[in-house]
C-alpha cells in the first residue's frame, strides 16, 4: 500500500480532532466514547486509531493542538513595536481568542473548560497547560516592562503583577463568553480603558 503525504496523514489528523472537538462540546470529555469520535470523523476506527491510540491521548492532542496555534497568534501581538496600549492589547487579544475558537459545529471557549477540568486530575496535561499559560504570562510581563520603560505604567509599576491581572482578564473572558455569552472584546477594552482613567488626575 503507498505510503500517503505528510500532508494527507495532517489533514486526517485534523479531520478526527475536528470530530472529537464537536463530540467533546456537545456529550463531554468523559461521556464522548472513542466509537462517537470514529462515527462523527467518517474514518475507519483503524485509520483513526493510528493517529492515536487511546482517548486519553486525544484529549491531550485537541487541548494542546489548540492552546499552541493560539499562543502563536497571542505572542505576535506581544512582540508588537511599539507595544500596543493595555486597553487595546487586551481588546486585541479578547478579539483573537473569540475569532479562533468560535468555529462551524463548536465552540472551542467551551472545550477549554472541559480541558481545564480534566488537567485537575491528569497530572500530563497539568503540566503541559502550566507550560502554555506560564508562557502567555512571561510575555505579559515583558510587555509590561516595555509599558513602564515607555510611560504607560508608573515607574514603581510591578510587570509580574500586571502579567497576573492580564491574564486573569483574558482567561475570564473565554469563562464569560462560554457560559454567559454576553461579552464582547470591545467590552474589556472599554472596561479597562474606563480603569485606566480613573487612575488620573
Amino acid at each position: 500500500m503507498p505510503r500517503i503525504s505528510d500532508e494527507r496523514r495532517a489533514a486526517r489528523r485534523t479531520q478526527i480532532l475536528e470530530a472529537a472537538w464537536s463530540c467533546f462540546q456537545k456529550d463531554g470529555l468523559h461521556a464522548t466514547s472513542m466509537d462517537d469520535i470514529v462515527r462523527a470523523s467518517g474514518l475507519s476506527a483503524g485509520a483513526v486509531y493510528s493517529y492515536f491510540a487511546s482517548k486519553e491521548e486525544l484529549i491531550f492532542a485537541a487541548v494542546t493542538t489548540s492552546l499552541g496555534a493560539l499562543s502563536g497568534l497571542v505572542a505576535a501581538v506581544l512582540e508588537a513595536t511599539p507595544p500596543l496600549p493595555p486597553d487595546q492589547l487586551v481588546r486585541r487579544i479578547a478579539a483573537l481568542v473569540a475569532e479562533f475558537t468560535a468555529r462551524e459545529s463548536y465552540d472551542l471557549r467551551r472545550i477549554a473548560l472541559l480541558g481545564w477540568a480534566e488537567a485537575q486530575r491528569n497530572e500530563r496535561l497539568r503540566e503541559t497547560m502550566r507550560g502554555y499559560y506560564a508562557g502567555f504570562r512571561l510575555g505579559l510581563t515583558e510587555t509590561a516592562v516595555r509599558w513602564r520603560d515607555s510611560g504607560l505604567l508608573p515607574p514603581d509599576a510591578a510587570p509580574p503583577a500586571v502579567a497576573k491581572l492580564v491574564l486573569a482578564t483574558v482567561l475570564g473572558f473565554v469563562v464569560q463568553s462560554a457560559l454567559l455569552g454576553d461579552v464582547e472584546p470591545e467590552d474589556l477594552g472599554r472596561g479597562l480603558a474606563d480603569l485606566m482613567a480613573g487612575d488620573r488626575p
